[in-house]
């Protein structure tokens, strides 16, 4: 039977590998992509199995990204061709 340890260390090693996306290549990215107004009411969550999950602050600004969404796309796959989908949901900015 393999020690806690052991198992802990060896999960937490291949999440690790399986996280290909540098955070703040990707944020730089998104601050290039959006205007000043966007940014003060969007977050980036994290990226999961190529779906960058953006948290924005009110109903309103979950419609207005949605409606940018495949600019918004567009525009962060020309250098970060991993990234296949984009969602929105309401949440507290970080």
């Amino acid at each position: 039977m393999d020690n806690i340890k052991d198992v802990v260390n060896q999960v937490i090693e291949k999440i690790s590998i399986k996280q290909p996306f540098d955070q703040g290549k990707i944020e730089r990215i998104w601050r290039n992509v959006l205007n000043e107004q966007e940014l003060k009411h969007t977050s980036i969550d994290g990226i999961s199995e190529g779906n960058l999950s953006v948290i924005v602050d009110s109903p309103a600004w979950l419609y207005q990204m949605k409606i940018k969404k495949n600019r918004i796309l567009e525009r962060m796959t020309d250098e970060l061709p991993d990234i296949k989908s984009i969602v929105f949901r309401i949440g507290k900015i970080k």
